[in-house]
């Protein structure tokens, strides 16, 4: 007897249709010879997330760390989800205290590992690592007598990545880049080594914007991620500004949209926003079927600035 073919309810098809519409409407963009990353990705610090609703989205791009404590949680997802390994985008990040020649025993065991995967699709050094001598922990490349900490911290700094190059020879990485990082700390990187980083993943949202850095990098081709881009979690004063709530009104859109949007138009090239809900993922995909006005995006790069929510490179800067 033939096998009866198993029915698939029509609102378990209907959420398929929308999450492929959800997912081909997130453009792609080149960050690497040989490799694109979604626009659109979604955070997964501090326990703030759900990366099953946001894989049933359709979302592919998804952003850790070593020390989010969410590794394994996506490990886990994209296995349940039956979907191949190479639709998805990962980011992940290793930290100061691994920096040095030998960061690839830390990224094996601290992030491919945990990630149950070969390899990332950009591994991000977490921040510039400026250390200083009374704080800790420090890498085994930092030299405590140097009074300062400048001349090693520059050379932690370059021998990580010299070994993050090697890992992308070695196929466990696609494409490298940093995060939390300054033009002072990008050119030391191209004084020595001759080169600039795929991605430089930054606070940057309406009320902390950063537009000589984000013109810096757009010069150098190096692509600008924001993170944190709807400021704090899990509501933030931002998104209940009278300004921007003026705006989503204006434009039929979240205010959280908006906040996209304007990073999007005002030199951030990819947005990694945090959310549980899967309403809110829906909506942080359907940003690519408006534009802001000149004006308008002008009118939040006005707004009070310096309200940094996320950005604490202790004890490393």
């Amino acid at each position: 007897k033939k096998k009866k073919k198993k029915n698939i309810p029509m609102a378990v098809l209907l959420l398929i249709a929308l999450a492929a519409v959800a997912r081909a409407n997130v453009p792609d963009i080149v960050i690497a010879p040989g490799v694109t990353m979604p626009v659109v990705g979604v955070g997964s610090c501090c326990g703030l997330y759900n990366i099953s609703a946001w894989i049933a989205q359709g979302g592919r791009h998804i952003d850790t760390s070593c020390d989010y404590g969410s590794q394994g949680a996506i490990a886990d997802a994209m296995k349940a989800s039956g979907i191949p390994r190479g639709e998805f985008f990962i980011t992940s990040k290793i930290d100061p205290e691994d920096y040095g020649p030998d960061v690839g025993q830390a990224v094996d065991a601290k992030i491919l590992q945990p990630l149950q995967t070969d390899y990332v699709d950009l591994l991000l050094m977490h921040h510039a690592g400026r250390w200083q001598t009374d704080k800790s922990p420090h890498p085994p490349c930092f030299n405590a007598s140097d009074a300062n900490g400048r001349g090693t911290y520059y050379t932690c700094r370059i021998q990580t990545w010299q070994a993050f190059q090697q890992l992308v020879k070695d196929k466990k990485a696609r494409a490298i880049g940093v995060s939390n990082w300054e033009e002072r700390d990008l050119d030391q990187l191209y004084n020595i080594t001759k080169t600039y980083p795929s991605v430089n993943q930054i606070e940057y949202h309406p009320y902390y914007y950063t537009p000589a850095l984000a013109a810096y990098c757009k010069d150098k081709n190096i692509k600008v991620e924001a993170y944190a881009p709807m400021g704090a979690f899990p509501r933030s004063i931002m998104l209940d500004d009278p300004h921007i709530k003026a705006l989503a009104k204006k434009y039929n859109k979240d205010p959280g949209q908006i906040a996209l949007r304007f990073e999007l138009q005002s030199g951030a090239d990819i947005v990694i926003p945090r959310s549980k809900s899967a309403a809110h993922m829906a909506q942080n995909m359907d940003i690519f079927s408006f534009t802001l006005s000149g004006d308008d995006v002008d009118s939040i790069a006005n707004l009070p600035q310096n309200k940094i929510y996320h950005t604490n490179c202790q004890p490393w800067c």
